[in-house]
């Protein structure tokens, strides 16, 4: 009973790792890679203005999220637009790394950080798959690019990526990524615990 009940957990256990793994890339460092490690603009959002309409509903999931959402990187062309960020204006962080040994402002600061990297891209002509991929991202993450969700990753600890094959442009791709690094109850690790 006992060995049948151990081969049941390990073959759940295979399964699950290798469906975890399926969306991964694998041997992600031998791979032909473009980085996008260096500066970043970022915007500090502690009450995600950037993320929530005045209703406190999440611009992503309106059909037109305006000028508002942050992932737009809307420009405002006239001194009557309604766009209260400027990613281009805004200071720059170092990529990968923390913001709160990089920023004393940001030494104890808790909440959303907005980060926009702006980058060109040869598309090249062969059928290679094109994707975004993260070391890793400390705690929840929301990726965007050119304006569209990829996805949304949760855990502090672990890579993952995005296929962008579809969205790339040769000029002017921008890829914005919101971190939410508050610590939860429910979350690992807890509020009474630090990173």
């Amino acid at each position: 009973m006992k060995r049948v009940q151990l081969l049941s957990i390990l073959l759940f256990l295979l399964t699950t790792i290798l469906f975890a793994q399926e969306s991964l890339i694998v041997n992600a460092y031998n791979r032909e890679v473009t980085t996008l490690n260096g500066q970043w603009h970022y915007i500090v959002d502690p009450y995600e203005n950037g993320f929530y309409n005045y209703r406190y509903e999440p611009f992503e999931n309106q059909k037109n999220p305006g000028n508002g959402a942050f992932f737009n990187n809307a420009k405002a062309k006239s001194k009557t637009d309604l766009v209260e960020y400027n990613f281009d204006k805004s200071d720059t962080i170092a990529v990968p790394s923390d913001w709160n040994t990089q920023k004393e402002k940001l030494f104890y600061y808790e909440g959303t950080v907005w980060y926009k990297k702006l980058f060109d891209y040869s598309v090249s002509k062969s059928s290679n798959r094109v994707f975004v991929y993260f070391e890793a991202s400390n705690y929840e993450t929301d990726v965007y690019f050119n304006g569209k969700k990829l996805g949304k990753q949760i855990g502090g600890f672990t890579p993952f990526n995005f296929e962008v094959t579809n969205l790339l442009k040769e000029k002017d791709n921008f890829l914005v990524v919101k971190v939410d690094n508050k610590r939860k109850k429910e979350g690992v690790p807890t509020l009474n615990t630090d990173w």
